[in-house]
């Protein structure tokens, strides 16, 4: 109960914010979109730990939601019309899906290889044929590759939020059936996919690496 009241406080809060944003457009994107991150951010640091742990969720979202407001009201000064734009964004969000389908394919088959190379490095260093210098010398490839992943996680993380805050701003312009924000809207669901894809597979990646640690 006590969590559904918590959450029930974040939306009014984002609510009563949003309703005091005044100014133009690009000032409007960038307040809403700290409004939007702080609002997700404070309920990710809630379901995570207590109420310390919500006020520094809240404080890292409402960053996140300011440079996504601030990338959208970027990206939308770059076109004549509403429709250019959320033409472009469509576009650029299907060619990330494109991109991370391919990746996370041979990132799979990959990551698959690496998990029987390790159980086999680990049972002959276990058995005393294999010396500790090649499991540090693997670990360390790995440590590398789980890095790139992590990083490239976080990277879409941010595209992820920006999206989002594009979807959630021209909905209230545009009809509630408009082909492009459904069409948007899709590719956002397919990209927030590739990312939890992406998380398992650097999960993986954790578990090789511990798995080759003496």
């Amino acid at each position: 109960m006590q969590r559904s009241r918590f959450v029930v406080l974040l939306v009014l809060m984002a609510m009563v914010l949003t309703g005091c944003v005044t100014g133009s457009d690009q000032g409007r994107t960038k307040a809403e979109g700290t409004v939007f991150g702080a609002a997700v951010g404070g309920l990710a640091g809630y379901l995570i730990g207590d109420g310390k742990g919500a006020a520094i969720g809240a404080a890292a979202g409402a960053g996140l939601g300011y440079l996504a407001g601030r990338e959208v009201a970027k990206r939308k000064a770059q076109y004549a019309t509403q429709e250019d734009f959320l033409d472009a964004e469509i576009a650029r969000t299907a060619e990330y899906n494109q991109t991370m389908r391919v990746y996370n394919e041979e990132s799979r088959q990959e990551i698959a290889g690496l998990q029987h190379e390790a159980e086999t490095l680990r049972r002959a260093y276990d058995a005393g044929t294999e010396k500790q210098e090649t499991l540090l010398a693997r670990q360390e490839e790995v440590r590398k590759r789980l890095a790139e992943s992590r990083q490239l996680e976080e990277d879409l993380e941010e595209e992820l939020a920006i999206q989002t805050a594009i979807i959630q701003q021209e909905k209230r312009d545009l009809p509630a059936d408009d082909p492009r924000i459904a069409k948007l809207e899709k590719e956002v669901r397919e990209l927030q996919a590739n990312i939890t894809a992406l998380s398992k597979g650097s999960t993986q990646l954790a578990q090789i690496d511990e798995r080759l640690s003496v």
